[in-house]
């Protein structure tokens, strides 16, 4: 999977530095608009041979894993699934704060299995500290919902 991975990272790398091309570099001193998504694509590109270098050492030496998840794996993957779906559906409704709130707290406590202590923590660690860099650092409009308006 990492081979595929690398290559379609490789040829993404690619797509990007052609595309950089159109616009002009500039200089060091003075970039373009061209200059950094080259050179993004570049370490793109460095990272994904990196990758497929990696991979091709490691084939032989590692045993084979299954790649989907069985028994306990796939109930934890299927609600994790369930609890993105339920977080976009109830984001207007919800509000922001609370949504974040909840997600983080039914994440942490029965899928991850953290204590309550720990679980109520990073929750409302979570939705404060976004909260203050979405809502009220970088100013973006989020949903207050039906119990902060």
């Amino acid at each position: 999977m990492k081979t595929v991975t690398s290559v379609l990272l490789f040829a993404f790398a690619i797509f990007i530095m052609l595309g950089a091309r159109r616009y002009p570099f500039g200089a060091i001193d003075n970039p373009g608009p061209g200059f950094l998504p080259f050179l993004l694509g570049l370490a793109l590109g460095g990272m994904s041979i990196a990758l497929f270098i990696t991979d091709w050492k490691e084939r032989d030496s590692q045993p084979k894993v299954p790649s989907r998840p069985e028994g306990r794996g796939l109930i934890k993957v299927s609600s994790i699934f369930l609890m993105l779906l339920l977080f976009t559906v109830f984001f207007e409704i919800a509000g922001y704060i609370v949504n974040v709130f909840l997600f983080f707290l039914i994440l942490l406590k029965p899928i991850g299995r953290q204590k309550w202590s720990w679980s109520l923590s990073i929750s409302i660690g979570a939705a404060s500290i976004s909260y203050f860099l979405f809502g009220q650092w970088l100013m973006l409009p989020l949903p207050r919902g039906i119990w902060f308006q």
